[in-house]
């Protein structure tokens, strides 16, 4: 026990958050009862998180530090509703958000927490910490999306161009067939392989190769029985169709935002989902700390996980010193 009557032992529990709505699940460890807090929030729409926390804890060792948050959003992983009905608006993802962010600093007894969010996790991130700027110390925004009309045209003529380039007939006739965006879930569906089987999502992996890696991952899981891994594989294709129609002309340069938090955008140098210039243009736009990752796409948590996990650290331990120094100068 420490002074202040807290177990310092390890952590690790699987709870459900009641925030309005159907219930969601988050997976919260780390090795000491009051380490400082980490949010991180996948990529989406309707990729889980709960079932990352071995690969990321393998690859990134965050747990030493934090007490680590793996949140499985609405519509993903343990929190997907098959019949879940109502329209989205980016405003109601944003206010969903924003709860989970009270709900974790009530329930892990701290006044702000840290922030980790990828790919449009990443966006949803950014719009919650403008709002919640007493709870959120840092935000990191990972390969975060942007403008989503812009990255639709850009991963798209990277695809168009990668199938010709490689005489590839058959992503050939494919791209031909959904033309130019915007694109609807199916299309969306068909350019996202294809960019993925030409690496602009993993330099390494295709897209069967990025699917069998998530199926493994959920079945060694000991957070989800085999419907929930079922129901987790369906919401990838179930909540894009049901999230995509509210992300029409969805564009973060188009919001007047303020974040008060210390930020950094992580971007891959080879990034095709979210074009690296517009996270460089949204980074000198906000003062952020912009970190390049020169050998990955869109995922450099997996691609460059040593150098990740060294920037990351970094920042938040930079962030902690620039709070300590606003707190003395408002005193």
């Amino acid at each position: 026990m420490t002074e202040a009557g807290l177990d310092t032992s390890a952590i690790d529990s699987l709870e459900a958050f009641e925030l309005g709505g159907p219930r969601q699940w988050g997976l919260i460890r780390g090795q000491s009862r009051i380490a400082p807090v980490l949010l991180m929030v996948q990529a989406g729409p309707g990729l889980p998180m709960i079932h990352e926390a071995d690969a990321h804890q393998r690859q990134l060792g965050l747990e030493q530090h934090f007490r680590v948050v793996y949140w499985d959003q609405p519509g993903t992983g343990k929190s997907f509703v098959p019949r879940a009905n109502g329209s989205l608006t980016v405003a109601s993802m944003v206010a969903g958000f924003r709860s989970m962010i009270r709900a974790t600093c009530e329930r892990l007894r701290v006044s702000s927490l840290h922030l980790v969010g990828f790919s449009f996790g990443a966006s949803l991130a950014l719009l919650a910490a403008a709002e919640e700027p007493e709870r959120v110390r840092s935000l990191t925004c990972v390969g975060v999306d942007v403008d989503l009309l812009e990255a639709e045209r850009f991963a798209y003529a990277f695809a168009r161009g990668q199938a010709e380039r490689r005489g590839h007939r058959r992503a050939q006739r494919a791209l031909s067939a959904i033309g130019e965006p915007p694109h609807d879930v199916r299309q969306f569906s068909t350019r996202v392989k294809w960019v993925a089987n030409f690496g602009g999502v993993h330099r390494s992996k295709t897209f069967g190769g990025l699917l069998r890696t998530t199926v493994a991952r959920l079945w060694r899981s000991p957070h989800y029985s085999l419907p929930e891994m079922v129901r987790a594989l369906r919401a990838l294709e179930a909540t894009p169709a049901r999230v995509l129609p509210a992300l029409r002309g969805f564009n973060l340069l188009a919001h007047e935002l303020r974040v008060p938090a210390p930020l950094a955008v992580f971007q891959g140098r080879h990034d095709i989902a979210a074009p690296p210039a517009l996270s460089a243009d949204l980074a000198a736009r906000l003062g952020a700390r912009l970190v390049w990752f020169e050998r990955s796409a869109h995922m450099p948590h997996e691609e460059e996980p040593g150098r990740f996990r060294e920037e990351l650290l970094r920042f938040i331990r930079d962030a902690g010193d620039a709070n300590r120094e606003g707190s003395r100068a408002k005193g």
